[in-house]
């Protein structure tokens, strides 16, 4: 046998590679798989998250109200509109935005946070407890955003007002949280026992509930709100009262709305 039969039939073959060869390949394809970036998942719509069920849409607002179990997911998804974020339990969550690096948050009942128009993110639930929120997508454009009494937007400072003497015969604490030019938000503290009546006739309000409360309007029927159901009050429609019946205060969210003929 000449010296290349040697070579090439010298060796045993597998498959029609020697061992040799079948050894070089297996390495390099283990380094390509290596090599090989992994895949990013689909980005979603907000809308088509499925944690994410729309309670209520108009032409200024979508509320979605969202519930992860322990140790599951968010999907990753688009905020296509500012969103205020208002978390109605303690969980501690990790944040994944593409490329960059994972952020560990705690998070607090109450506590509200602005994620932005474009926000690309996924949320999983660290801790053992079930996570919810209710999640506030304002629809019209939003600007001049500042924080006021509450981080909404962690990079900015705070502008809060001077605390008011609280008169003996007030039933309600009113702390301004944020602004846009287009929306105002307030943190309402219903004392025990008391109620306090909202709605404007100048423009629409959105009230979430942090606690539990009773609210009626007009001549209907007292109906009950249970952490984190919401009430939707139309501009120059009659107000609603709130009412308190427990022995600690109840904590409301009000969302003042530019009307859209202002915006127009």
């Amino acid at each position: 046998m000449n010296k290349l039969g040697e070579l090439f039939f010298g060796r045993h073959l597998v498959g029609g590679l020697s061992v040799k060869a079948g050894q070089a390949f297996f390495i390099v394809m283990c380094c390509l798989a290596i090599a090989a970036p992994a895949q990013e998942p689909a980005v979603i719509p907000l809308a088509s998250e499925p944690h994410h069920h729309l309670a209520l849409h108009n032409a200024y607002v979508n509320v979605y109200q969202v519930e992860v179990a322990p140790h599951d997911s968010v999907l990753l998804h688009r905020h296509d509109a500012d969103a205020i974020s208002i978390m109605l339990s303690n969980s501690t969550v990790t944040v994944r935005a593409p490329g960059k690096p994972d952020v560990h948050q705690k998070l607090v009942d109450g506590q509200l946070r602005l994620q932005a128009r474009g926000y690309v993110h996924s949320t999983s639930i660290d801790g053992d407890t079930t996570y919810r929120n209710v999640t506030v997508e304002l629809l019209l454009p939003q600007q001049s955003a500042r924080n006021l009494c509450a981080a909404v937007i962690a990079a900015l400072p705070l502008n809060c007002p001077g605390a008011q003497a609280q008169s003996p015969a007030a039933t309600h604490i009113d702390q301004p949280q944020f602004e846009t030019s287009q929306t105002y938000i307030t943190l309402i503290r219903v004392l025990p026992h008391q109620s306090v009546e909202l709605g404007d006739p100048g423009h629409p309000e959105l009230i979430v509930a942090l606690d539990a409360v009773a609210t009626a309007g007009g001549k209907g029927p007292e109906n009950s709100l249970r952490r984190g159901d919401i009430v939707w009050l139309e501009a120059a429609k009659p107000s609603q009262v709130f009412k308190n019946d427990g022995d600690k205060e109840a904590r409301l969210i009000s969302f003042a709305l530019k009307p859209l003929s202002a915006t127009e």
